[in-house]
């Protein structure tokens, strides 16, 4: 499966100690120069900036031949515009975005879109994390934002792939 992602779900993943998820769900993620510059960037949290620096075996870099494109809104940050025009060269099967710009502009294309969340609910439903509650407020205290009744799906939908516990 290719697999190509923004900066924010891998971001967020290496805050919460959850990045041994993303080799285990998608085998290798391939990221824009864009995307990688940003994870290594000094105002990046040095988890993230040593991991990413170091490229772990599940981690490649690609260079991005048009990422200007006229088919991107001038609105993406960098990272967004490569991510969804190096997932649309290779092609990949899935995009990791979390932003709304960046989801939107992606939508309709030929992969699938996931975030964050998404990742952690696969890996819910996999038996990959121990505490799926417990990670969402670490989530939440690492600065990621969704709002309380998104929040309470969440848990609800984990309820029930646990059989209502």
């Amino acid at each position: 499966m290719v697999t190509v992602s923004n900066t924010t779900p891998l971001r967020y993943l290496i805050a919460v100690r959850q990045e041994h998820l993303l080799e285990e769900l998608f085998t290798k993620i391939i990221i824009p120069r864009a995307v990688f510059d940003e994870l290594t960037h000094l105002h990046s949290l040095e988890s993230v900036r040593g991991l990413v620096s170091s490229l772990p075996r599940w981690l490649e870099v690609r260079a991005v031949n048009d990422p200007e494109g006229p088919h991107l809104s001038r609105l993406l940050h960098p990272g967004e515009r490569e991510a969804i025009a190096l997932a649309e060269t290779l092609p990949a099967d899935i995009l990791l975005i979390d932003e709304k710009n960046g989801r939107r502009a992606a939508s309709g294309r030929k992969f699938k879109i996931s975030g964050t969340l998404g990742v952690l609910e696969t890996a819910d439903s996999l038996g990959l994390i121990d505490n799926f509650p417990k990670l969402l407020n670490e989530l939440k205290a690492s600065g990621f934002y969704f709002k309380p009744p998104f929040e309470a799906l969440l848990l609800r939908r984990h309820d029930q792939r646990k059989g209502g516990k």
